[in-house]
């Protein structure tokens, strides 16, 4: 009974030093060594009831195809359900999930690939609820006139007009009957997926740079897109790049057509962002890896000029060498902003893990 109420009175305090500091932390699901061993590129949203629904994808240990699951809280963030598998074949891996929330009605998309993959062709399945994920239909799949699209990683949002916009990007090579042999030879182009009634879709931008790679691994071109729509209706694309900066581009027609690609404000290499714009407010938040060459540490900024300056990066996570990377970003309906991350273990294996934390606490402020 003593150990009881200590470990109590230890949960108590924790709570406490949080609300004190505005950030506290944890594990939506950590590696078990087994069926969730590897668990990797989560997203997170806030659902028309106010819950929050996590998906990433799984792989076991020793390897097979990839899964996705997803798992719910209904105390902003802190308590997450048993995962719950949504996506799953035999012979193909599904991975890179990511939401679109529109009411009650959710999205859970996921990039589908051979097993294994040989970066050659790609499939974006999706499955769909209309009842804040309660349950889900069958599998549907977007046509896409490109062999390998991939770097789906950010949320879809709506736009004000009831648009949806999915960022995507696809790989050169598959195009003119060519595979690269690892993620470093890819050449990616990006864009985004527009549609009014969620069933028919269209691909619209074709984003691109040649940059002088800072390593190997690196990408070239531009992947991995984030979107945000901007207090003045404007859409925000915030992309992933192979040199020392994030790019950005910009919409004002609903994402039918994109500025030039140019450095973003935010310092990063071959890793990609996650933003959100606060609820009732023309701020918007990011979390990213502030590095110019590692994906650690991982960090949160606002910007209340539509992404073009940033307040002072405040670390969310960082470890000694090991990725912390592919964030998500949502808010709570307490106000709280809960970020969503993987997080590489010096044994092997992933974690995903979750941060709470205040806008004041970003901004600094006490």
């Amino acid at each position: 009974m003593k150990a009881i109420r200590l470990m109590a009175w230890g949960l108590i305090l924790a709570a406490f030093a949080a609300a004190q500091t505005g950030f506290e932390s944890g594990a939506v699901i950590r590696s078990d060594g087994a069926e969730f061993h590897l668990n990797t590129i989560p997203q997170v949203a806030r659902l028309g009831n106010g819950q929050l629904l996590a998906v990433w994808a799984s792989v076991a240990k020793g390897g097979g195809p990839g899964k996705v699951y997803g798992a719910f809280s209904r105390d902003h963030g802190r308590g997450w359900s048993a995962p719950r598998l949504l996506m799953a074949d035999a012979a193909r891996t599904m991975a890179d999930p990511n939401l679109l929330v529109d009411g009650a009605r959710v999205f859970v998309f996921a990039t589908v690939v051979p097993h294994p993959n040989r970066i050659t062709k790609s499939w974006t399945r999706f499955i769909r609820s209309e009842d804040n994920g309660s349950t889900w239909g069958a599998l549907e799949e977007i046509p896409i006139p490109r062999q390998y699209v991939a770097g789906k990683q950010h949320n879809g949002i709506v736009l004000r007009d009831g648009s949806y916009l999915v960022g995507v990007a696809w790989d050169k090579w598959p195009e003119m009957g060519m595979a690269a042999r690892t993620e470093g030879e890819m050449d990616l182009t990006a864009g985004v997926l527009v549609s009014k009634d969620g069933k028919h879709w269209t691909l619209h931008g074709a984003l691109h740079v040649l940059l002088d790679k800072l390593t190997p691994g690196g990408t070239n071109g531009l992947c991995e897109p984030s979107l945000v729509e901007l207090d003045n209706g404007e859409v925000l694309m915030i992309l992933r790049a192979g040199g020392t900066h994030h790019y950005e581009s910009r919409s004002r027609d609903g994402g039918l057509t994109w500025s030039a690609p140019k450095p973003s404000a935010l310092t990063g290499h071959n890793t990609p962002a996650a933003l959100y714009r606060l609820n009732g407010s023309p701020e918007i938040a990011a979390v990213w890896n502030n590095s110019p060459l590692t994906r650690y540490p991982l960090s949160a900024a606002l910007s209340s000029d539509g992404g073009r300056t940033w307040t002072a990066p405040r670390i969310v996570a960082r470890t000694n060498g090991l990725q912390v990377s592919y964030p998500g970003l949502t808010q709570a309906a307490d106000g709280t902003l809960v970020a969503v991350w993987q997080q590489a273990l010096a044994e092997g294996g992933r974690d995903i893990r979750w941060a709470r934390f205040t806008r004041n606490w970003v901004a600094g402020a006490p």
